[in-house]
């Protein structure tokens, strides 16, 4: 009964522990490159590229607008997009926290949006959180996406 107890204890310990630093790592390694994906995938203009970053049940959460709930609208939505602009994005992830099978990302973007009927380059500035949710496969896919926009202060 007492190797049983031990055994069990040992069991629920492994179990319970934090995944290893190197896991940890790995994972943000995965999660930066799905955000470099992204930014190339914007700045080429391909929204189906986009969505399948996405987690099928992802839902977006733009300022000032109503959400968009799964890949398909996600899709839409950057069809859409893609179709009356083109986008020179770069992101940088400040901040990336692994939690079991769900990571938040904390960025800050900066992104020149050029209208293809012709007019000025507007230059927009924002922080964006992402909640990245571990599939079935391995894989990170981005499951809830918001963000902000603001002005930098003239230099």
């Amino acid at each position: 009964m007492r190797c049983s107890l031990v055994a069990l204890c040992t069991l629920l310990l492994v179990a319970c522990a934090p995944v290893g630093q190197q896991d940890t790592e790995t994972d943000a390694a995965a999660i930066r490159a799905v955000l470099a994906d992204f930014d190339a995938l914007a700045n080429a203009g391909n929204a189906a590229g986009i969505a399948e970053l996405y987690a099928e049940d992802a839902i977006q959460m733009p300022p000032d607008a109503p959400s968009r709930v799964g890949r398909g609208a996600i899709l839409a939505s950057m069809e859409e997009t893609f179709g009356a602009n083109t986008l020179q994005l770069t992101s940088i992830a400040d901040e990336i926290e692994v939690a079991g099978d769900l990571a938040f990302v904390r960025i800050t973007w900066d992104e020149g949006i050029t209208p293809k009927a012709g007019g000025d380059t507007e230059q927009m500035h924002g922080n964006w959180l992402v909640i990245f949710k571990r599939q079935a496969d391995g894989s990170w896919k981005m499951w809830r996406d918001m963000w902000s926009v603001f002005e930098l202060p003239e230099a």
